[in-house]
């Protein structure tokens, strides 16, 4: 019996290393594998994956790597590397590398997923979505409008729990800040805009695992719509300068259309608009990052 017993013990001592050997994320060079979890932190041209077993791996991204959305069992949808911002939830399929990260080929992403990430990172400010849905159900009676609050105000406390963590996620320090403003109902990028751009993507390229981050606002000189969709018309308008400047979309943060928030002075003068129009663009360093490259 005791030596039935000392056999059970060490088979279930086995089972044990064999569990845990299976809950440990392995990359192994060379070979498909996937990955699901959060984006803690953004490099440039790699992510840290925080993964729904608890690991820590680091994807690589490239010209090549396809990033899209599923919009039904077979078909996906093509999408901009600048989606991939810290606190979205992704699926990364690829190869492993010799350093135990993995190549990606593709990364996939839910819309309700990106809304939620888009969200954290505009503090909190309603998308155009959202706004068109509270708008329909305003308009629909007052009963509806009474649950949709309730929803709004639920929605808005797990928000604001969802910041907080993309807060502690990452720690940047910013290298470089450029404002620029625009006329009245306008998203054309001044000349002095396009030269403070032009010298943002110069001091880029030296920098490793840098992100530009693009946040657009407008005054409250037209309705909420068309003040909503100019700060998204300037804020792309600023990319696509970055662009032309030779700055990679995967090194760009998904442009923020902040509408009228954050004004910078009072929209009651003109002056105040004027400066309320705007585009704000920061260049920033992952500090960990910033530390490892300064300690070689």
């Amino acid at each position: 019996m005791y030596r039935n017993a000392k056999w059970i013990s060490a088979a279930l001592v086995c089972c044990l290393f064999s569990l845990l050997a299976l809950a440990q994320q392995q990359i192994t060079a060379g070979q498909k594998t996937e990955v699901k979890g959060l984006i803690t932190t953004r490099d440039g041209d790699s992510l840290t994956i925080q993964t729904n077993k608890g690991d820590k791996v680091v994807a690589q991204i490239s010209d090549s790597t396809k990033v899209q959305q599923p919009k039904g069992v077979f078909r996906h949808t093509e999408m901009a590397e600048t989606n991939l911002i810290p606190g979205l939830a992704v699926e990364v399929k690829g190869v492993g590398t010799e350093n135990g990260q993995i190549q990606a080929s593709t990364i996939e992403f839910t819309a309700h997923a990106l809304q939620t990430a888009r969200t954290i990172q505009a503090g909190l400010t309603p998308t155009k979505e959202q706004a068109a849905a509270n708008k329909d159900a305003t308009e629909k009676n007052a009963a509806g409008v009474s649950a949709n609050a309730e929803k709004v105000e639920t929605n808005q406390a797990d928000i604001q729990a969802a910041n907080k963590r993309f807060t502690e996620l990452s720690d940047w320090d910013t290298k470089g800040v450029a404002m620029m403003t625009f006329a009245t109902g306008s998203a054309a990028v001044s000349p002095e805009g396009k030269a403070a751009l032009t010298q943002m993507a110069q001091d880029a390229k030296p920098l490793k695992g840098y992100l530009i981050q693009v946040k657009g606002f407008a005054s409250t000189s037209g309705d909420a719509a068309r003040n909503q969709q100019l700060s998204d018309e300037r804020a792309n308008a600023v990319v696509t300068i970055l662009q032309q400047d030779g700055v990679p979309l995967r090194h760009i943060v998904t442009p923020a259309a902040m509408g009228t928030a954050d004004p910078m002075a009072s929209n009651n003068s003109a002056e105040g608009r004027d400066l309320n129009q705007r585009v704000e663009v920061k260049l920033l360093v992952n500090r960990g990052v910033n530390a490892t490259s300064s300690s070689k």
